[in-house]
């Protein structure tokens, strides 16, 4: 199999060898940032998105380091949810704060599908554009994710008895 080539900041071309491919996938598994894995493993993002349209396993690979990044990424979003903010803090940065989850996790959602080999958010006969989720769809998924955090923050209040 021929190898991805790049040039380097010095004019050199850089492989996109096995070694420089597994950073690549670690560093998505770990950010789900194709740009930032791409520079951590010194190649052009269009390299690694060109290879992965020509290679079935490095695609698979890829898919499946994304949907891990996405998961990590959700994990986090859901963790900060729950941390109690500390201090005095006004009503309007905490709506702001729950406002920057629910956003986070909304358009993590969103990408779910896309993660896992679908087409999310698609409308038919628009020659397969993505279309952005309307004011309704994205108020019925912060009320499911208000809903998710309150259900969690209840039980772990009655598992551990806090106030």
């Amino acid at each position: 199999m021929a190898l991805a080539t790049s040039k380097g900041a010095t004019g050199g071309v850089r492989l996109f060898d096995a070694r420089a491919r597994k950073i690549f996938l670690d560093e998505l598994a770990m950010t789900a940032n194709v740009s930032g894995s791409a520079r951590k493993a010194g190649v052009a993002a269009h390299i690694a998105y060109g290879l992965r349209r020509r290679n079935a396993d490095f695609a698979a690979r890829w898919q499946a380091a994304l949907a891990e990044g996405f998961a990590r990424l959700e994990g986090d979003l859901l963790a900060e949810a729950l941390t109690a903010a500390s201090g005095k803090v006004s009503d309007a940065a905490l709506k702001s704060r729950a406002q920057r989850h629910r956003l986070g996790l909304a358009l993590l959602s969103l990408h779910r599908a896309a993660v896992r080999g679908g087409n999310p958010a698609r409308s038919g006969g628009d020659g397969g554009r993505l279309t952005a989720p309307s004011k309704a769809q994205m108020a019925r998924r912060a009320e499911q994710v208000d809903a998710k955090i309150n259900a969690i923050r209840a039980r772990l209040k009655a598992e551990h008895g806090d106030s």
